[in-house]
C-alpha cells in the first residue's frame, strides 16, 4: 500500500500539470493514468492527447476561456526551457466564419483588450485570401488572425515536459488504471488494474471524458461525451516544406456535414510521414452512455462512414492540397453544462476534480491545472478566477 498526501488520477494534459504544481509546493504527490495504447483492444480508457498537434490559440469564446489560454502560454518559455522539450509552434492562429460576423468576431476585442492581446480582423472572403492563399474562404467570410504565440503545440510532448518536471520535484508516476475509489475515516483508497492499493486524504480526478467511469465519483455529474473523428492527409515532404508556415484555422462552417472545422498545418508524426490534421463535429458523432459504449467505438468503431465527407471538406477548404493518402482517427470530447472546466471540490469532501474541457484542454491544460493545484492547496481559487465559472454540476 502506497501512501500519499494527495492522488492525482488522470495522467493527461490537467493532471500532468496540476500533478507538477502541487509537487513544486513540496507536496508528496503521486499521478496515476494509463500511457498510451500500443493497442486500443487493450485499453481500458482512452483520451484525445494521443497526438501530435492541437491548435493553440488566446481570444477565447468568452473571458474565463481567454484567461485560461493566456495564462497557459505564459508558461510555455519556461517549460521548454527547463525541460529542453520543444512542444509549442507559434505559427499562429486563424478564425473564419464562412457566414459573416459571429459572437465570436463581435466580442473578441473586448476578451483580448483585456488580456492586452493583438489581433488582425478580415472583414471579406477576398482580404482573408489574399493574406492566407493556401485556403479558399467564401466572399461572405470575415475572420481573425493571432500571431505568435498563437499557434498549436504537441500533446504528447507537453506531457512529458509537465511530467519531467515532476520527476524533478518528487513526485511519482504510475502508468495504471484506477478502476475503483472508496473513501473511509477521511482517507481515499484507490485500486488499479495492476492489483496496486494507494491511499492519500485528497484526490484530484482529472480523468477527461472518464470522469464518471470507473466507481470514481460518488455522484455523477453533467458531462455530454461523443465521438469524433479526426482526418489525417498525407504529405510528401515538398508539400509539407510549401505549407510550413501555414497557421491554424478554426473555421465555423456548418453546412450539414461538418461543423466547426479547425485544421493544422502539416506536421511530422511518429511514422516518419507528415500530415496536415483536420478535425470537426458531424451527425454521425456518437454520444456515449457508458465506459462499455466508448469501448466499443475505440476498439470497433468503423471511420469510413466519415472519412469521404472529411476529405470532401477538406479539397473544398485547400483545393491546392497535393495529399497522397488519407487516414481517420478516433478521439473523444466531452461538454460540461456551462460550457467551461469544472474544477472544483466535489460534495465528497477532500475530492476534487478538473475536467470536462469540452474540447478546449490542449490549449489551456497548464492553466486548468495550476488553477486545481491553488485551489486544493490555498482553499480557493486564484486571484482573477471566480469560483462559479467552473462549478460542478451534477446529474
Amino acid at each position: 500500500m502506497k501512501h500519499f498526501d494527495i492522488i492525482v488520477i488522470g495522467k493527461g494534459l490537467a493532471g500532468s500539470a496540476a500533478a507538477k504544481y502541487l509537487a513544486a509546493a513540496k507536496m508528496n504527490v503521486a499521478v496515476i493514468g494509463p500511457d498510451e495504447p500500443a493497442d486500443y483492444h487493450d485499453a481500458l480508457v482512452f483520451a484525445s492527447h494521443y497526438d501530435q498537434a492541437r491548435v493553440q490559440r488566446l481570444i477565447g469564446k468568452d473571458e474565463v476561456w481567454t484567461r485560461l489560454n493566456s495564462d497557459a502560454v505564459r508558461q510555455y518559455p519556461g517549460i521548454e526551457a527547463e525541460t529542453g522539450i520543444s512542444f509549442h509552434q507559434p505559427v499562429g492562429c486563424l478564425y473564419v466564419n464562412p457566414y459573416g460576423t459571429d459572437d465570436y468576431l463581435t466580442n473578441a476585442g473586448y476578451f483580448a483588450g483585456r488580456q492586452g492581446l493583438p489581433f488582425t480582423s478580415f472583414n471579406s472572403g477576398a482580404a482573408l485570401n489574399r493574406r492566407f492563399s493556401d485556403f479558399d474562404f467564401p466572399a461572405a467570410s470575415k475572420g481573425l488572425f493571432e500571431a505568435t504565440p498563437a499557434g498549436y503545440i504537441n500533446p504528447r510532448l507537453l506531457i512529458e515536459a509537465q511530467l519531467n518536471i515532476l520527476k524533478k520535484n518528487s513526485g511519482l508516476i504510475f502508468s495504471e488504471t484506477v478502476i475503483n475509489l472508496s473513501f473511509i475515516d477521511g482517507i481515499f483508497t484507490m485500486v488499479t488494474t495492476a492489483g496496486n492499493t494507494f491511499v492519500a486524504p485528497r484526490v484530484l480526478l482529472a480523468t477527461g471524458s472518464f470522469l464518471n467511469c470507473n466507481n470514481l465519483i460518488p455522484r455523477q455529474i453533467y458531462l455530454k461525451t461523443k465521438s469524433e473523428v479526426v482526418l489525417l492527409a498525407k504529405l510528401d515532404a515538398g508539400e509539407a516544406k510549401r505549407l510550413a508556415d501555414l497557421p491554424s484555422l478554426l473555421y465555423e462552417i456548418d453546412n450539414g456535414d461538418t461543423e466547426g472545422i479547425y485544421l493544422i498545418q502539416p506536421v511530422l508524426y511518429p511514422d516518419g510521414h507528415y500530415y496536415v490534421k483536420m478535425g470537426c463535429n458531424m451527425p454521425g458523432d456518437i454520444f456515449f452512455d457508458s465506459l462499455e459504449q466508448v469501448q466499443q467505438w475505440f476498439r470497433y468503431g468503423d471511420t469510413s462512414i466519415f472519412k469521404s465527407k472529411l476529405i470532401n471538406a477538406l479539397v473544398q477548404l485547400m483545393p491546392n492540397l497535393q495529399a497522397t493518402g488519407y487516414d481517420a482517427k478516433k478521439c473523444i470530447i466531452s461538454r460540461t453544462a456551462h460550457g467551461r472546466p469544472y474544477i472544483g471540490e466535489t460534495l465528497q469532501r477532500g475530492l476534487y476534480l478538473a475536467g470536462g474541457c469540452n474540447g478546449y484542454s490542449a490549449m489551456c491544460a497548464d492553466a486548468i491545472g495550476s488553477t486545481a493545484a491553488h485551489l486544493i492547496l490555498y482553499g480557493q481559487m486564484p486571484e482573477g478566477y471566480a469560483e462559479r465559472s467552473f462549478e460542478i454540476i451534477y446529474q
